[in-house]
């Protein structure tokens, strides 16, 4: 599910899914090169998000909620021009 909130001085985007879910503990450890719980694959995908957004943007990413067995909601906040 993708949510857009349009404000003032800038747009959120919040990305939700049905997944696994993400321990508390672990919503820093998930925009790491590397992290992954699957048997296979890179870890990549969200250190990218993070950089592009932060790096190239001047955005932020975050976790804003997660609960295990029901899915995570990430939020992208971006500043107008």
């Amino acid at each position: 599910k993708v949510e857009v909130k349009n404000h003032s001085k800038n747009v959120i985007i919040d990305i939700s899914d049905s997944g696994k879910g993400i321990k508390s503990t672990q919503f820093h450890s998930v925009f790491e090169p590397g992290y992954t719980t699957k048997h296979r694959g890179w870890g990549l995908g969200l250190s990218l998000v993070k950089r592009i957004i932060e790096g190239y943007h001047k955005g932020q990413v975050y976790v804003l909620h997660s609960e295990l067995g029901t899915g995570s909601t990430f939020r992208i906040s971006l500043l107008k021009s």
